[in-house]
């Protein structure tokens, strides 16, 4: 799914770059843990899709663009729906799918980048608890291969607070302002304003209740048990109980919380809703949730469930705990060979990248000195491992590999 975007853009140190690329290899190994094929969509898209459907991104954070033949086109603002539009034109009925892609917004603060890189992914074809606690669990292991000591993923349910407010007749305007009043947990104003539009007494003190409702998810499912006003309501919170029993069978109870204040400005969402939050960093690093009728906007009947990571959050995050990369480029392997050695040194090169090494090769008199895990040395009288400052012989590919193998393993 498409979180609302906000952070440092692509104005990296060579530093940076390396950390980002870690935290997105690992990423994606986790994505494909759980059956996820990547995927990828163009650059340009058409602007009459986005500013035809109804809850998605606001025309004027859309960056525009004029194509040689006139058409209006914008570049990508979101991922999540021109990959529902091809599972639609497709007709496909149940696909796991990832991507790392750029998307770019126009932004109020013009102090904020317009391009982001985001991870994430779409899994159409299921509606299920068991999907929806599934979903959540690899946001959490996600969190947790990124090695991020203190988070917490937010859980809440698009449908509880739009079931509540079915009970309304409100304009969009008056609709609007209530969210922000639920989402900023504005209680002061939240009575005054449903008093002006003189909503009876139970549905206020209901509506009072939703940015309370925070908590571990026990305590918050029982308090929302005693607010339900209709019958969508009691199913939503009997739902969340089935997501949660299935959290604990995951054994990531304790990484989560439930929030039914929790407010998305995506309005496509349909069911549960999340996001991540690191300790200490004040921005959200992942949202996602449930859009099962976001495929009917391009003719078809697909539920789906998905997350979006914001890599650049992610990355400061990292920066903030002080988890940042190495100052230098470190490769897996040094060969340093005297010039008659070449035709032993070249070869064992080869062999050692198939073997999935990185591998740099210097003749002995060169003047660099690149950082190494293992540094090998072919010279007339012998050819050397070092590692640690620890030396060992080996006579052919064969032994070297063996050692490296053994190395490997030990530490």
């Amino acid at each position: 799914m498409q979180p609302y975007l906000a952070g440092n853009g692509h104005n990296l140190r060579q530093t940076d770059y390396q950390l980002q690329s870690s935290l997105v290899a690992t990423i994606k190994r986790r994505f494909r843990t759980y059956g996820y094929l990547e995927t990828g969509t163009s650059t340009f898209q058409d602007y009459d899709m986005y500013s035809s459907m109804v809850g998605t991104v606001r025309k004027h954070n859309m960056i525009k663009t004029i194509d040689p033949s006139g058409d209006v086109l914008v570049l990508r603002p979101d991922m999540t729906i021109p990959i529902a539009r091809r599972m639609a034109n497709e007709k496909a009925s149940y696909r796991r799918l990832f991507y790392v892609q750029d998307v770019f917004r126009q932004l109020k603060d013009e102090s904020n980048p317009k391009e982001f890189t985001q991870a994430g992914v779409e899994c159409f074809g299921e509606d299920t608890p068991e999907n929806d606690a599934e979903t959540i669990a690899l946001a959490v292991h996600v969190l947790q291969d990124l090695e991020f000591d203190q988070f917490k993923v937010e859980i809440g349910h698009a449908g509880f607070f739009k079931d509540l407010i079915d009970e309304l007749p409100l304009s969009p305007e008056e609709l609007e302002k209530l969210q922000e009043l639920i989402q900023s947990k504005n209680l002061v104003e939240i009575r005054p304003f449903l008093n002006n539009l003189s909503v009876e007494e139970s549905i206020v003190k209901a509506i009072e209740t939703i940015p309370l409702l925070y908590g571990k998810p026990r305590d918050v499912i029982e308090r929302a048990a005693a607010i339900t006003l209709n019958s969508k309501m009691e199913r939503t919170v009997a739902y969340l109980q089935q997501v949660y029993t299935l959290l604990k069978a995951y054994g990531i109870e304790n990484c989560v919380v439930f929030d039914l204040g929790l407010i998305n400005h995506m309005d496509y969402y349909s069911g549960v809703i999340f996001q991540g939050y690191i300790t200490g960093y004040s921005k959200p690093v992942l949202m996602g949730g449930r859009y099962n009728d976001l495929a009917e906007q391009f003719g078809a009947e697909i539920p789906a469930i998905g997350f979006g990571c914001i890599i650049d959050h992610l990355l400061n995050a990292k920066k903030e705990a002080g988890q940042t990369a190495q100052t230098e480029e470190t490769v897996d392997l040094v060969i340093y060979y005297d010039q008659n050695r070449s035709s032993d040194a070249l070869p064992y090169a080869n062999q050692l990248r198939n073997q999935g090494y990185q591998v740099l090769t210097q003749t002995a008199d060169s003047t660099g000195n690149t950082p190494a895990k293992f540094i090998i040395w072919l010279t007339d009288e012998e050819s050397l491992l070092i590692h640690r400052q620890k030396q060992t012989a080996f006579q052919n590919i064969g032994e070297l590999e063996d050692l490296l193998q053994t190395e490997m393993r030990e530490n």
